[in-house]
């Protein structure tokens, strides 16, 4: 029986292999989820006993996506197939193929794009398994299957949209590096840069791990070198005023300005001038610095329940 079954899975599809396969995941007894995180992350995640975690991972200012932790990876380092799986009471409905996915040595060790993982969430939400099957490894015959349970998923998915809500809408790597543009002569800011400015003021203001902002002043070369580098001292002073007059402390400021001595692109075409023509702005964050408690989410107390999620 066995070699039977060993057999045709050897001449049926994936989702065949994924049914023989070590199997990771919850059950109706099991599962585990939880919600956590803070105005700049949230994590939505269900243990996978023995394995890992799956994570529903939401930064602030972009769109989820599902990622796969493991404490030991069993798969191999290739593509794993993505599917959405019926529930065991729910035999009778068809699996649902979502491709094909990489198995990665780094953390985490698979990650889904914005469209499946809300692919994911829907299912959970129909009460649908969503799963991971590859083989493993270390021996091409072998497969491992994780799955999620959509058990108590409902009432933890509103602890998820709670944690969404309080999200900024802008993240450290958006605005840790940015600049602004200057026409020919201009030495002040106009109101598009002011937007881009105000996106950057809003996060040093609602993260206390800013410590310092830079602020440089660049140039195109055309007229005197001298003549370049005041140029330049004007419009990074403008930048630094309007900072200032939005209520960033002076302390936490550096100005420096360079006339027309680091160019990024070529001076010789009007859109390489235009290119050169800026003040570039640089913010620094404490990573070792603990998240205030009060910026931190507080998901509700739930009691998990033994709902299929249907």
């Amino acid at each position: 029986m066995h070699k039977l079954i060993a057999l045709s899975c050897m001449l049926l599809s994936a989702f065949c292999q994924a049914d023989a396969a070590l199997d990771y995941g919850g059950d109706i007894e099991t599962t585990d989820w939880s919600v956590s995180g803070s105005v700049f992350e949230c994590r939505f995640e269900q243990t996978l006993a023995g394995y890992g975690r799956a994570v529903f991972y939401h930064e602030a200012g972009e769109d989820v996506t599902f990622q796969l932790e493991t404490l030991k990876n069993l798969m191999s380092y290739s593509q794993a197939r993505v599917s959405i799986l019926p529930p065991p009471w729910q035999p009778g409905v068809k699996s649902e193929d979502l491709g094909v996915a990489r198995i990665v040595k780094d953390t985490p060790n698979l990650s889904l794009d914005a469209t499946r993982t809300n692919q994911f969430l829907h299912a959970l939400l129909e009460g649908k398994w969503p799963a991971i099957s590859h083989k493993t490894y270390y021996d091409q015959n072998r497969f491992v299957k994780v799955h999620l349970s959509a058990v108590s998923f409902p009432q933890f998915y509103l602890d998820y949209l709670e944690c969404v809500k309080q999200l900024l809408p802008v993240n450290y790597r958006q605005v840790a590096r940015s600049k602004v543009l200057f026409a020919s002569g201009e030495e002040q800011i106009d109101a598009p840069d002011m937007k881009i400015l105000d996106r950057i003021i809003f996060y040093i203001k609602h993260d206390p791990r800013i410590f310092a902002v830079y602020l440089d002043g660049h140039s195109d070369n055309v007229g005197r070198r001298y003549d370049n580098r005041q140029t330049s001292k004007a419009r990074v002073e403008d930048v630094e005023r309007y900072f200032i007059k939005q209520g960033i402390d002076a302390e936490m400021v550096t100005t420096r300005f360079h006339g027309d001595r680091y160019p990024v692109a070529s001076n010789k075409t009007a859109a390489g001038r235009a290119e050169n023509r800026r003040v570039t702005i640089r913010i620094e964050q404490r990573e070792d610095m603990p998240i205030p408690d009060n910026l931190l989410f507080k998901p509700k107390v739930r009691t998990q329940t033994t709902a299929s999620g249907d």
